[in-house]
């Protein structure tokens, strides 16, 4: 068999396992679109003590403050509709309960006191894990070695785990009684444990014997890494009587270390592909100690919020930029298949990079708070939260789960005491796409298709629900 028949057989199987991308950069809490979240807004929201996004906003708070805030509760529910064929769904449901950020503003210095925030936060960007089997007697075999139907068995099993951890400091100025500015360090560490397995086998044959022979494709792309880099961000703050305006630009992550292994093996055993001749291939691969080097692009925000008499009315929005196709780990021209053929190899390896490409994307948010008591506000946001997923070279495996667009509301109250403030509200999440493809689809497996059957599109849906709460204590 020829180099590029091996290659091309190589690259449909290692395709089947592509799956495609989670994009969206609002999905976190503590955006400019959470206006009920303490220290979430780029313009001004009043009761809140922690404004750490827009760093301008510190200039105006003469008060030292620390505070905590978390989900108490949460549950994310991520299903594709006949996701690995009819009537088998690809559903995972996660619950979970930690905090999520840890912030505060401290004074330095005594005659001219310097107000310096600093906040620590979590995320829990995805926690994706969904298995899938068929086991059933199908038409499998296409020649007439096998007549009949034959004894088929098809496993998936996909796990995405995603986390980032960010430490923040910032601080900000005043420039007149009207204008402020203020900047920001963010150091951000990312972490992924990405796994996909696809097992795919026939036994050939109209009898019932055990020894039968087997036609199977087998296959497991497998990434753990982890990345530090550090982003910078610059505000500025404007008020006015009852206006308040906000501007943050923000800049692209700076690579600062990452490291990362990757596990892959292929193994295709008595399938008749393209003649009457059965194909075995063996492809296999550890390396570890990869560099990794994972991007986010430059950012501008605008916020704006306007005081009337019982509350207020917020508004923001966020402008990311386009990050054309790259690698995020990118795997050395080592043999990959065996025996070792050469060139083939180094053709097949490029099929093992993990590799995003992202679309320039504008968000917006707008949110109310209303004085029920003296001491009781309640608020209320929504947001737009839009997938980036862009890739022009559809080589490698993607990093991420989603390709819909997430929309968000909070609904929540503000208790307000002499030493500290009580903020406690839920949080709804909402995405959905009627064009979703398929990983892996057990309806029709033949050799044609390497066992793992025709790709289509199916609908998919995720909703998210939380229990959320803030206490900020003031110094």
């Amino acid at each position: 068999m020829n180099r590029a028949i091996i290659t091309c057989i190589l690259f449909l199987c290692i395709s089947q396992l592509l799956f495609a991308q989670d994009a969206n950069y609002w999905s976190g809490n503590y955006g400019p679109g959470g206006f009920f979240t303490p220290g979430a807004v780029i313009a001004n929201n009043k009761d809140s003590g922690v404004l750490f996004y827009n760093p301008a906003l510190q200039a105006l708070t003469k008060k030292k403050t620390a505070s905590i805030s978390g989900t108490v509760y949460q549950v994310e529910s991520i299903k594709i509709k006949y996701g690995a064929g009819t009537g088998k769904s690809l559903h995972s449901r996660i619950t979970s309960s930690v905090p999520q950020m840890l912030s505060g503003i401290v004074s330095v210095g005594r005659r001219k006191p310097v107000y310096i925030g600093y906040a620590l936060t979590h995320t829990a960007v995805l926690n994706y894990n969904v298995s899938q089997q068929q086991d059933t007697k199908l038409n499998v075999v296409d020649g007439g070695g096998s007549p009949g139907l034959e004894y088929y068995l098809g496993q998936y099993n996909f796990q995405n785990l995603t986390r980032e951890t960010s430490a923040l400091i910032s601080t900000g100025f005043k420039l007149s009684n009207r204008w402020a500015i203020g900047f920001m360090a963010e150091g951000q560490s990312r972490s992924q444990h990405y796994s996909e397995t696809v097992s795919a086998r026939a036994l050939i044959g109209s009898n019932t014997s055990s020894t039968l022979p087997l036609a199977s494709n087998e296959g497991a792309y497998q990434v753990d890494y982890h990345h530090i880099g550090l982003k910078l961000k610059a505000g500025l703050s404007y008020e006015v009587t009852k206006h308040h305006f906000g501007f943050l630009l923000s800049s692209p992550l700076i690579h600062i270390r990452g490291r990362g292994t990757l596990l892959s093996n292929m193994a295709i055993a008595n399938v008749r592909f393209l003649d009457e001749d059965p194909i075995n291939l063996l492809a296999n691969t550890r390396q570890t100690n990869l560099k990794i080097n994972y991007k986010t692009p430059a950012s501008a925000a605008f916020g704006y919020a306007y005081d009337y008499r019982k509350g207020q009315v917020y508004m923001a929005a966020e402008y990311f930029l386009k990050i054309k196709d790259y690698n995020i780990l990118t795997p050395r021209p080592e043999i990959f298949q065996r025996p070792d053929t050469g060139n083939s190899n180094s053709s097949a390896i490029a099929l093992l990079e993990m590799r995003e490409g992202r679309k320039a994307i504008f968000n917006v948010s707008v949110g109310v708070s209303y004085q029920l008591k003296p001491q009781l506000t309640g608020y209320c946001s929504l947001r737009t939260d839009f997938n980036y997923a862009s890739r022009e070279n559809t080589d490698g495996f993607s990093p991420n789960t989603s390709t819909w667009n997430n929309y968000y509301c909070q609904l929540g109250v503000n208790i307000k005491r002499s030493q500290y403030n009580l903020r406690t509200g839920i949080l709804l999440g909402y995405g959905h796409t009627g064009s979703y493809q398929q990983p892996i689809n057990f309806d029709d497996p033949k050799e044609s298709n390497l066992l793992t059957g025709t790709i289509g599109t199916v609908p998919a849906t995720r909703v998210t629900a939380a229990l959320m709460i803030a206490f900020i204590h003031n110094l």
